[in-house]
């Protein structure tokens, strides 16, 4: 089924985003993706800074750029503010997940922004079907950053399009041109990446976490609740994290109790967790990646990621041609 959204993706040179990663995906991020065809989004946490937020979105519309931003539904529901403030920029997308936000669903209807909304189970999906979208980000357990862990990209992506005709965007595992190839032969209509534009240079990401990404090995990622908890950070239990391994999810993962009790109690434990984000202390700070870090050999420009990219339909007609 085509719709805006889609026609939109069919005019860009590659149907890809690069994934709302607050702490990665900036305004110059979203503008090198728009600018080397892709779209490009911003990553909205949920207090975010009000006066950036306006600046990013007045400056990708003046631009020109096809841009959209990705937004925690469950933090829209206590305040709508940061949504509308981002609306009145005129993105071409928006992205909803992490819960559902009716009030911010209507938002999104009442102006040409194209809706997205991200699942990351079967029950979400249902949701989200109900919803009548433009699109649903199908987002697999390999997935880096906050989300479910209950099903893989590619069942998840073939359970949805036996369900749905409306356009699916794979989110998980996809780092590569093969890996969009893959997707899109299975009937997405584009991919939604994160993990392997964290190390753009336009990125975010202090450049010690993307020399801890480039070196990444197979299984070097964990799925944990470990910085979520040692933050006393608000997300919803069920949305953990995959994340490299470290010093601090090696002496955790295995015993969330005693580290939960601990931080309810430790008021410097808590401090510490938030000061080595801070500081870019990563043997204890957490770097939200997914399994598709294993892929990944450099830090490279946004523009150069897409051409890599671009290179999905080369595979889909050597597939072909077999």
């Amino acid at each position: 089924m085509m719709n805006a959204l889609s026609t939109l993706l069919a005019m860009r040179r590659v149907p890809v985003f690069n994934a709302s990663m607050a702490g990665a995906a900036g305004v110059d991020l979203a503008s090198a993706v728009s600018a080397a065809g892709g779209i490009g989004m911003l990553g909205v946490p949920s207090t975010p800074d009000a006066e950036a937020l306006d600046s990013a979105g007045a400056r990708l519309h003046n631009e020109g750029a096809v841009w959209g931003a990705g937004f925690l539904s469950f933090a829209l529901e206590t305040d709508l503010s940061p949504l509308t403030r981002v609306l009145a920029h005129q993105p071409s997308v928006v992205s909803l997940g992490f819960g559902r936000s009716d009030t911010a669903i209507a938002a999104v209807r009442e102006t040409e922004s194209a809706l997205l909304m991200q699942v990351g189970n079967a029950a979400e999906l249902e949701q989200a079907i109900d919803a009548a979208p433009d699109g649903i980000i199908v987002r697999g357990g390999e997935a880096g950053g906050h989300g479910r862990n209950e099903i893989a990209t590619l069942p998840f992506l073939q359970l949805a399009l036996e369900r749905t005709n409306i356009p699916l965007f794979a989110a998980g595992g996809i780092t590569t041109a093969r890996g969009l190839a893959a997707v899109m032969a299975a009937g997405a209509a584009g991919a939604w990446i994160g993990t392997r534009f964290t190390v753009a240079e336009e990125s975010e990401f202090p450049d010690a976490a993307k020399q801890r990404l480039v070196a990444a090995q197979p299984g070097d990622t964990v799925y944990t609740r470990t910085f979520d908890i040692a933050q006393r950070a608000s997300w919803p239990p069920h949305y953990g994290g995959r994340a490299l391994v470290n010093d601090f999810t090696d002496a955790w993962h295995e015993c969330l109790d005693r580290l939960e009790t601990r931080a309810q109690a430790d008021d410097a434990f808590v401090a510490d967790m938030i000061a080595a984000r801070r500081e870019a202390r990563f043997d204890t700070a957490p770097i939200y990646a997914g399994e598709g870090s294993a892929l990944m050999t450099r830090i490279e420009p946004a523009r150069d990621i897409i051409e890599e990219l671009a290179g999905f339909r080369a595979h889909l007609s050597d597939a072909a041609s077999r």
